[in-house]
């Protein structure tokens, strides 16, 4: 729906589309259907698309296709009203120490007259006139702070494709800072289900707290943020373990290392006396006897845990949708989950205590998975399988926060939010008032 006098609407969308890049042929034209379809449907004032693993896995081949990507994508019918548009692109795998393999696309409607972007390096917003996507290496850019998070934050993977991406917009005299951000994984369900917290928990909450550190170095006056993008927040296995198989007896399969130290390499969870394992777990492998809940947000939410360490900086709407990750990437399956690592709520839409503010005051709100009955990748947004999630949160907010920018002029800080998945979308939609 379009926004009405006095109001902004922004349709905030994450996807970590791996998959996509992986299976061009098969998954880009739904993917992009959906999109297409979405923004069609909602006509917000502003866009935000935040990509995650773009080019793929296999980005040294899968990188040929971005462009072509972008190209339908603006190109394409149900967009042609937004006639201002501004990307960023990471597609410089060749530079290892920078490479995060983010995109961020913002696309603003002919309808909103006032859209700026912020200049990190002369300190003032730019107004935004017409379209442009810059991509290769992004490292002179100054409409935008892009990191790669420093190699010794994951050891076991030291090149890791992770970082963020910070922009801060003015739209309708409201500020807005929107941050892309992808964190590092669960390498090993093995490791994974030794402790809790896994060293991977630690990982990503280093990993965020330096983005919220980034973000207060830049020095400007705190607006409404909204940062979303695959967190690869996990559920807790070792937890679910527990909780659901209290009495079994845990059969460990050992392996020789090239060093000639033994490893475990599969852990299988039986019943007593029972041959038949109810859960077997590898390094990149899931399997329970039963098969999956019928209502994984009713039995694993609560081990949803990795929110809590940021409880004091960082806010969401209830969560009240499955997990958004890892569906399955097979041909015509749309809403089963692989079997390789523990169903979980990777792909989020947060925001801060200023933004809270706002969204507190709400009247009412729409947060969950979008493409459900779509082949997105294993996000409900991306890779290989489509995880396309999409989150589609709608905010009416009737009030808004005053801030100085640094050159002075006063401006209304509104506010939003939007996540990942289904290739993985994730989707929020935010009205806001005036």
């Amino acid at each position: 729906m379009s926004s009405q006098s006095g109001e902004l609407s922004l349709l905030l969308i994450s996807a970590n589309v791996g998959s996509l890049f992986e299976q061009p042929d098969h998954l880009m034209t739904p993917w992009l259907n959906q999109f297409c379809s979405k923004v069609s449907r909602e006509e917000p004032d502003f866009v935000a698309l935040h990509c995650q693993e773009v080019g793929g896995k296999t980005y040294q081949t899968g990188m040929k296709y971005v462009q072509g990507f972008v190209d339908v994508l603006l190109k394409s019918p149900e967009l042609s009203e937004y006639s201002r548009v501004r990307g960023f692109i990471d597609e410089d795998h060749e530079d290892r120490q920078e490479f995060t393999a983010l995109g961020s696309v913002y696309l603003v409607h002919s309808r909103v007259a006032d859209a700026a972007l912020w200049d990190f390096s002369g300190s003032r917003f730019h107004p935004i006139a017409d379209k442009e996507v810059k991509s290769g290496n992004l490292q002179a850019d100054a409409f935008h702070k892009k990191l790669k998070y420093p190699p010794d934050f994951f050891k076991e993977y030291p090149w890791s494709r992770k970082g963020h991406i910070i922009t801060r917009w003015r739209l309708r005299n409201r500020v807005v800072d929107i941050v892309n951000v992808h964190l590092f994984h669960d390498a090993s369900n093995l490791e994974s289900v030794s402790q809790c917290p896994s060293i991977y928990v630690a990982n990503r909450c280093r990993a965020l707290r330096h983005t919220l550190k980034k973000l207060r170095e830049c020095g400007l006056p705190e607006a409404p943020l909204f940062i979303f993008g695959d967190f690869n927040f996990r559920t807790d296995l070792h937890g679910i373990v527990k909780h659901s198989f209290p009495n079994v007896e845990a059969v460990s399969q050992m392996k020789k290392t090239d060093g000639g130290k033994e490893e475990v390499v599969k852990l299988e969870y039986r019943d007593p006396g029972q041959e038949t394992p109810v859960l077997t777990l590898e390094k990149k492998c899931f399997v329970l006897r039963d098969g999956l809940p019928s209502d994984l947000r009713k039995e694993w939410k609560q081990f949803d845990k990795e929110m809590e360490q940021f409880r004091q900086d960082l806010f969401e709407q209830e969560i009240e949708f499955p997990p958004s990750y890892p569906f399955s990437e097979d041909p015509g399956v749309t809403d089963a989950y692989m079997t390789t690592r523990t169903p979980s709520w990777c792909d989020r839409v947060l925001y801060n205590e200023t933004a809270k503010e706002l969204v507190a005051k709400a009247v009412g709100t729409e947060y969950g998975l979008m493409g459900t009955d779509a082949e997105m990748g294993d996000h409900k947004v991306s890779s290989g399988w489509l995880i396309y999630c999409w989150c589609c949160v709608r905010l009416m907010c009737s009030a808004v926060i005053t801030t100085f920018s640094s050159s002075s002029s006063l401006l209304l800080a509104a506010d939003p939010t939007g996540p990942y998945v289904l290739l993985p979308l994730f989707v929020m939609f935010c009205r806001l008032l005036g």
